[in-house]
C-alpha cells in the first residue's frame, strides 16, 4: 500500500493540472503497488486528460477490475471508451455506473451522450431529462438535452434547453455553439451567427465553433467569410476531417476547384474510410475535367458504403460524360434501387442522352427513348420537391440533333407540371397588376451566364444601351453563377444586381419581389436554375431568345426573339412560344478587343505552311453529318489543316476520334487539335486562320463576331432550323455580296475548297467583311427594337392580351421608339 505521503505527493500534482507529473508518479505507483486502485485511476484520468484517451483505457479498466463497486470509476471508463468510438462498451459503463449509484446525475449525461452517438435518440433523451431531474441546476444536461432534441427535429425545445443552460451558467461556450447549430437549423441564420461569434469571444481556441460558423455563413451565401473560419479551425485542430471537408465543399462553391481537391484530400487523409469525401472529391475531379479519377473515387466512396445512392448517381454522371452510357443507365438504376423514394434518380435514368453523338443513325433512338422515358415518368407517382435542386440540365443536347424538338419540350413541360408543384409559383403583384404609368418598365434579365460567358458577351451591349428614362433593369444571377469582374461590370450596367438563394422557391420569392414588368431570359436549357424558374409566372410578360437557340416548350414563356435575318419562313411552328422577328440580329456586340501582338503560328501550336481550316467550336456541335464534308475536305486539300480545339471535358475529344475512326479515319489523321485557349490566345488563332468552317445544323454564336474583327472568312450552308442559319444572316445584314454560302451541304466542301486555295480571293473577301463589320457591331438598331418590342409586350398585356402572330418593331433605327409611344398614347 502507497505511503499516505506517496498519495499526497500525487493528488497534489493531479488537482494542480500537472498531468504529465501525476500520470508518471502515478504509473511509478502502479509498479510499485500493482493491487492498489489509487495509481490505475490517477493514471487512467491523467491521460485521458492528456487526450491519450486510447493509452487512458487500460488503466481505467485495471481500476474497475480492483474495484468494481465504484460508480466514478466506471463512469470514467465510459468516457474514454465513447471518445474511442467504442459505444456499446461505454453503455455497458455507464449503466453499471447506474446501478451503483442511481442518483449520478453525471452518469446518466454520460449515458445519454453514448445514447446519442448510437442514434437512440429517444433513449438519450430520456437520459438526459433523468439526469436534470436529479439534479436541475446542471448546465451540461440542459445543454445534451438541448442537442438530442435538436436532432430529434424540435427545434423549439431545442432551442429552449439551451438558453436554459445558458441562463445556468452565462459563459458556457459549447451551448452557445450548439444553440447556433439549433438556430441554423430553424433558418434563423443571423442569430445563429452571433451564438457562434459569442461562443468564440468566451473561448477564442473553440475549433468547433468557427467550423458551424463556417457553416452558417456558407448557408447566407458568405463565401469567402466561410473559408476563413474554416481555414481558422484547421489551423486550431488540424487533425479534422470533417471539418476539411466543410471547406472543400465552400471551396468548391467559390469555383476554386485546385483549392478544393486539396481539402478533400486532406480529410481522406486524416480519415481514410470517409466516404462523402471521396464522392465530394469526384466531383471536383469531375469538374476539373478528371473524369478517370472521378469515377475511381466514387467508386472508393461506393466500396466503403455499398449503399450510398448519391455516389452511384454521380457515378452515372461521370460514365455519361466517358460515354459509357450503358453503365451510365445502370448507375442511375442503382441509384434509384437503393432510394426509390429520391425521384430525381429516375430522372436521370429516363432522360438520357450523348454528349457526343455516335453516328447519325443514333439520333433518332435516343429521341424514341427520351419520350419513352418521359412516358413513364409521367406514370410515376413521385412528386419532385426541387427540381432545380437536383436536376442537370437534361434538355441541353436535344438542340444538337437537327430535330424539330418542339413536340418533346411540350410533353417535358406537361410533365414537370404535373410532378413539381412548386414550378406553378405565381407572383403576388400579377392579380392586380396594371400597365405602369409615370413610372419606368422594370424588366429582369435572369440568367447563370451573365458573366464573362457568351451570354454576358451577347447582352452586355443592350444592358449598357437601353434607355434608363424608360427602363428600370434588374440582373438576376443564378445560385451557381460564376463571381466575376465582367458581372461586376453588368451590374454597374443594371439598377440593380440581385443574387439568387439556392432553393427555389426562394429564388422565385426574391423575383417575385421585384414586381417585374417584363421578365427575360437570355437563354434558357444551359442551366437546371433558369429552365425550371421560367415555369413560374413572375411578370405578365416573360420572354426568351436565342442564347440557347432552340424552344422552351414552357407555357409560361410568352415571346421567343429572334430575327427575320436567321429564321425561316415555317419557323413559328418550331417554336412554343410566339415567335417574334426582329429586322436585325437581336445583339449590340460591341467589338472585341484584339491582342496587341499576335504570336507566329508556331507558338500557337499551328503548322507553319498550309492553308488553316479552322472550326473552334464545342465538339457537341460536330454533327455526323458534318462529317463527310469535313472528310471531304481533308481529302481534297492534302496540304491544309482542319483545326479544332479540345473538348471542355477531355473524353468528348476522343469519343469523336472514335466515331471517326468507324467512319472517316483520315480525319484522325489530318484534323489538329489544340489545347483551350484564353481569350487572347483563341483571338490570335481567329486571325491565323484562312477560313472558318461553321458547323451544319447548329453553327457559330459568338465565334461570329469574334472572327469579324477580323475579317476572317466563314463557311457556311443555312439548315432547317434558325441555330444553323446565323452566320448566314449575319452576312445578310452585313449587306455582303459573294458571301461564302453554301447552297446545299453538297456545296459546303467545294465553297470552302475553293475558297481555301485562292489566296487573294480570301484576302478580298477578308477586306469586304471587315469594311461591312460596322453592320453587325454596337447595332444600335436592335437595342431600339429591343425597346418597341418591351413597351409594345407589356401594353397588349394591359389587354390580357400577346402581341400577334407576325409582330415585328419599326425596322428603321433611327426612329427608336417612336411608332411605341404612338401606341401606347392610343
Amino acid at each position: 500500500m502507497p505511503s499516505q505521503a506517496e498519495a499526497h505527493t500525487l493528488m497534489r500534482a493531479f488537482n494542480a493540472g500537472r498531468y504529465a507529473e501525476a500520470a508518471q508518479l502515478a504509473l511509478a505507483m502502479t509498479r510499485a503497488y500493482p493491487g492498489e486502485v489509487i495509481g490505475w485511476k490517477v493514471l487512467g484520468v491523467a491521460l485521458h486528460q492528456m487526450g491519450r484517451a486510447d493509452a487512458a483505457v487500460i488503466p481505467m479498466q485495471l481500476a474497475a477490475q480492483l474495484m468494481p463497486g465504484d460508480p466514478e470509476v466506471h463512469s470514467n471508463l465510459a468516457i474514454m471508451l465513447k471518445e474511442l468510438g467504442r459505444l456499446t462498451e461505454a453503455e455497458t459503463s455507464c449503466r453499471t455506473a447506474i446501478a451503483l449509484k442511481p442518483d449520478s446525475a453525471e452518469a446518466y449525461n454520460i449515458l445519454g451522450i453514448t445514447l446519442q452517438e448510437l442514434g437512440r435518440l429517444e433513449e438519450a433523451e430520456a437520459g438526459f431529462r433523468q439526469a436534470i431531474t436529479l439534479k436541475p441546476d446542471y448546465p451540461e444536461a440542459h445543454g445534451n438535452l438541448g442537442l438530442a432534441l435538436k436532432d430529434l427535429g424540435r427545434l423549439e425545445d431545442a432551442e429552449a434547453f439551451c438558453r436554459q443552460a445558458i441562463a445556468l451558467r452565462p459563459g458556457f461556450a459549447a451551448v452557445y455553439s450548439n444553440l447556433g447549430v439549433t438556430l441554423n437549423e430553424a433558418g434563423r441564420l443571423k442569430e445563429a451567427e452571433a451564438c457562434y461569434r459569442q461562443a468564440i469571444t468566451l473561448k477564442p481556441d473553440f475549433a468547433e465553433a468557427y467550423c458551424n460558423l463556417g457553416k452558417t455563413l456558407a448557408d447566407m451565401g458568405r463565401m469567402a467569410e466561410a473559408v476563413t473560419c474554416y481555414q481558422q479551425s484547421t489551423a486550431l485542430k488540424p487533425d479534422s476531417a470533417g471539418t476539411h471537408f466543410n471547406l472543400g465543399i465552400t471551396l468548391e462553391k467559390l469555383e476554386r476547384p485546385d483549392e478544393a481537391e486539396a481539402a478533400y484530400r486532406r480529410a481522406i487523409a486524416l480519415k481514410p474510410d470517409y466516404p462523402a469525401a471521396h464522392n465530394n472529391l469526384g466531383n471536383t475531379l469531375s469538374e476539373l475535367g478528371r473524369l478517370t479519377e472521378a469515377e475511381a473515387s466514387y467508386r472508393r466512396a461506393i466500396e466503403l458504403r455499398p449503399e450510398y445512392a448519391d455516389a452511384f448517381s454521380n457515378l452515372g454522371g461521370a460514365l455519361r460524360e466517358l460515354g459509357r452510357l450503358e453503365e451510365a443507365e445502370g448507375c442511375y438504376r442503382r441509384a434509384v434501387a437503393l432510394k426509390p423514394e429520391v425521384p430525381h434518380f429516375s430522372y436521370m435514368a429516363e432522360l438520357l442522352l450523348p454528349k457526343i453523338l455516335p453516328s447519325g443513325a443514333s439520333i433518332a433512338a435516343w429521341r424514341d427513348r427520351f419520350r419513352s422515358g418521359i412516358n413513364r415518368l409521367e406514370a410515376h407517382e413521385q412528386m419532385l420537391s426541387d427540381p432545380a435542386g437536383k436536376l442537370t440540365p437534361l434538355t441541353f443536347h436535344l438542340a444538337y440533333h437537327n430535330e424539330d424538338d418542339r413536340p418533346i419540350m411540350t410533353e417535358l413541360c406537361r410533365l414537370f407540371r404535373s410532378k413539381a408543384p412548386v414550378l406553378n409559383f405565381v407572383a403576388p403583384h400579377l392579380p392586380d397588376w396594371q400597365v405602369p404609368v409615370d413610372r419606368r418598365i422594370r424588366i429582369g434579365f435572369c440568367s447563370q451566364h451573365l458573366t464573362h460567358h457568351t451570354i454576358g458577351k451577347l447582352y452586355q451591349g443592350l444592358l449598357q444601351k437601353m434607355d434608363r428614362s424608360r427602363f428600370e433593369v434588374t440582373l438576376f444571377h443564378t445560385h451557381e453563377a460564376k463571381n466575376d469582374l465582367f458581372r461586376d461590370a453588368l451590374n454597374k450596367f443594371a439598377d440593380k444586381g440581385v443574387q439568387l438563394p439556392p432553393e427555389l422557391l426562394k429564388q422565385q420569392q426574391a423575383m417575385a419581389e421585384e414586381r417585374l414588368d417584363v421578365l427575360f431570359y437570355p437563354d434558357i436549357g444551359m442551366s437546371s436554375a433558369t429552365y425550371f424558374l421560367a415555369y413560374a409566372r413572375l411578370a405578365p410578360v416573360q420572354v426568351v431568345s436565342w442564347g440557347h437557340p432552340d424552344t422552351t416548350g414552357i407555357d409560361t414563356l410568352d415571346y421567343f426573339i429572334s430575327s427575320s435575318q436567321i429564321e425561316p419562313d415555317d419557323a413559328d411552328e418550331q417554336y412554343s412560344e410566339r415567335l417574334i422577328r426582329f429586322s436585325r440580329l437581336p445583339c449590340f456586340y460591341q467589338p472585341p478587343a484584339l491582342p496587341r501582338q499576335i504570336p507566329d503560328r508556331a507558338a500557337l501550336g499551328l503548322p507553319e505552311s498550309g492553308t488553316l481550316y479552322g472550326c473552334p467550336q464545342s465538339l457537341f456541335k460536330i454533327h455526323p453529318d458534318f462529317d463527310a464534308v469535313l472528310a471531304e475536305i481533308a481529302e481534297g486539300d492534302p496540304t491544309g489543316h482542319i483545326v479544332m480545339i479540345e473538348g471542355s471535358v477531355p473524353s468528348w475529344t476522343e469519343l469523336l476520334k472514335k466515331r471517326w475512326a468507324d467512319t472517316y479515319p483520315l480525319l484522325n489523321e489530318r484534323v489538329l487539335f489544340l489545347p483551350r485557349q484564353p481569350t487572347e490566345g483563341f483571338m490570335a488563332l481567329l486571325a491565323h486562320f484562312d477560313l472558318l468552317l461553321d458547323p451544319v445544323h447548329f453553327g457559330s454564336g459568338n465565334t461570329l463576331y469574334e472572327a469579324m474583327a477580323y475579317g476572317t472568312p466563314i463557311v457556311t450552308w443555312p439548315g432547317r432550323f434558325m441555330r444553323g442559319r446565323i452566320v448566314a444572316g449575319a452576312y445578310r445584314q452585313m449587306g455582303l455580296d459573294g458571301a461564302p454560302v453554301a447552297t446545299s451541304m453538297a456545296d459546303y466542301a467545294p465553297l470552302a475548297l475553293a475558297l481555301g486555295r485562292d489566296h487573294e480571293q480570301r484576302m478580298r473577301l477578308r477586306q469586304k467583311l471587315q469594311a461591312a463589320s460596322g453592320r453587325l457591331f454596337s447595332d444600335m438598331g436592335a437595342v431600339h427594337e429591343f425597346e418597341q418590342f418591351f413597351i409594345a409586350a407589356v401594353d397588349t398585356a394591359g389587354r390580357g392580351e400577346k402581341l400577334a402572330a407576325g409582330w415585328q418593331p419599326d425596322n428603321n433605327p433611327g426612329n427608336g421608339c417612336s411608332n411605341n409611344t404612338e401606341q401606347r398614347s392610343n
